[in-house]
């Protein structure tokens, strides 16, 4: 059988052989290699990628479209003054850290690092001053009251309008018993055209707040455009 078949057996039938074998065989390639490229955004079921599908650091700036990420997609507190850009509208921040406030006389806030800015011609500027408690309590039946009063230049400013946080007797409107934060946010440095602003605090706790009461106290000075 073997030299029936190797008498039938031509220099051009070994040649169309191959190519056929050849022409079949990549057209198999061909088909796996484009086989990637088949699954399009239709062919995705809802849902189907999730966060965990998502390589990391996959979404870059360039991936996100203009404008896709709103206030509403900003997770609560997610944004702080660490992730704002300085030069881009907060020009300077600073934090200080937990101070005990059952001490019967005012203290000054002693800030991450010193608080200054100097307003350039032509641009307005607001000092944003946030003051956060963390276990704040009475010690007794009386209200416990903190209160905390910007500084700028060392002179107590917006009119000393005070920061107050206090703890008290629970009521059907307050029924946490505590106002725990407070913030104040007023133009700074529109009749101060290049002389230095230094930012400071101080502040002013009881004896009628518990030992395990603290406070701490952020400030940003935002350049509007």
């Amino acid at each position: 059988m073997l030299r029936a078949i190797g008498k039938r057996l031509t220099y051009a039938n070994v040649i169309a052989s191959l190519a056929l074998f050849f022409a079949l065989g990549g057209g198999v390639v061909w088909a796996a290699s484009h086989k990637a490229n088949q699954i399009g955004t239709g062919k995705l079921k809802q849902n189907a990628v999730t966060a965990g599908k998502i390589k990391a650091n996959a979404v870059t700036t360039a991936k996100i479209r203009e404008n896709a990420v709103t206030n509403a997609k900003i997770r609560e507190g997610a944004v702080n003054f660490g992730k704002i850009a300085t030069g881009t509208n907060v020009i300077a921040s600073a934090t200080a850290s937990s101070i005990a406030v059952d001490g019967p006389t005012a203290v000054p806030v002693s800030f991450s690092g010193p608080l200054t800015f100097t307003p350039a011609a032509g641009s307005a500027y607001m000092m944003s001053i946030e003051a956060r408690s963390t276990n704040l309590a009475r010690s007794g039946t009386e209200p416990c009251r903190v209160t905390v009063i910007p500084l700028v230049n060392g002179a107590e400013w917006n009119g000393g309008s005070p920061l107050v946080l206090s703890a008290f007797e629970p009521t059907g409107e307050a029924p946490t018993g505590t106002i725990p934060g407070a913030g104040l946010t007023s133009p700074i440095g529109l009749l101060a055209t290049g002389q230095t602003q230094t930012i400071g605090a101080k502040l002013i706790g009881g004896p009628r707040c518990s030992s395990s009461s603290q406070a701490s106290v952020a400030v940003a000075i935002t350049q509007l455009k």
